[in-house]
């Protein structure tokens, strides 16, 4: 019976040695996976960071040029209304530049793309600062969509009445009274609005991409 009992402890301790080795190998991979998931986070937040901030260039650069552009337009609209006198040549000629040139927001989502792409965006622990992650590239997103609706605008009835209006090479107008149409008039009052609405979606940009920096500093314990 004593050698019953010695053989029964023996086969219980190699079975508690076996538990405890997967247990501890288990423990140790969890660990190891852990560590790794927090090493890759950590590295994707960087990578926000540093794109978000070059973000915030190009969008309050953006902004500038933007309310420049529909300030020039507007101050010629108050020019003509005020003394109720139709445009003169080189009224329409400033029009004429201002509106073919056209810059739209250029920011970067190289990071949101790749951890989207490779499934990863569960590796942000903080629920808060994904959402907001989330929402800012969702945004930007749409912003994509207002300006392809300018551009839409541009292509169907602006140029169009450009192309009939003005010589774009020798900036040279058909005659006084193709600038001074109404056609003309409808088309450029046209584009200031779309002007204005893309700007007022840069700044509401600019004001999540703020938001966002701070968030991520705070999460990534950087100073101000």
């Amino acid at each position: 019976m004593s050698k019953n009992r010695t053989n029964k402890w023996h086969y219980t301790l190699e079975l508690l040695v076996v538990f405890i080795g997967v247990t501890a190998g288990f423990i140790l991979n969890n660990w190891r996976e852990n560590a790794a998931e927090k090493k890759l986070e950590y590295k994707y937040l960087n990578s926000f960071y540093r794109d978000v901030q070059n973000n915030e260039n190009e969008i309050d650069s953006l902004i500038s040029s933007s309310q420049l552009k529909s300030d020039k337009l507007i101050a010629i609209l108050k020019e003509t209304e005020l003394v109720n006198k139709p445009l003169n040549e080189d009224q329409a000629r400033e029009i004429v530049t201002e509106i073919i040139y056209i810059e739209w927001l250029s920011a970067g989502n190289d990071t949101y793309e790749d951890i989207i792409n490779s499934g990863n965006l569960n590796l942000i622990s903080d629920y808060q600062l994904k959402e907001k992650i989330s929402s800012y590239y969702t945004f930007l997103n749409e912003i994509k969509n207002v300006e392809q609706f300018h551009q839409k605008h541009m292509d169907n009835y602006g140029f169009p009445v450009l192309y009939k209006t003005v010589n774009l090479l020798s900036q040279e107008f058909v005659n006084e009274a193709s600038y001074q149409s109404l056609e003309f008039t409808n088309m450029y009052l046209g584009v200031i609005s779309l002007i204005q609405q893309n700007n007022n979606h840069y700044r509401k940009a600019l004001d999540k991409n703020r938001e966002l920096q701070e968030a991520l500093r705070h999460s990534l314990k950087l100073k101000d």
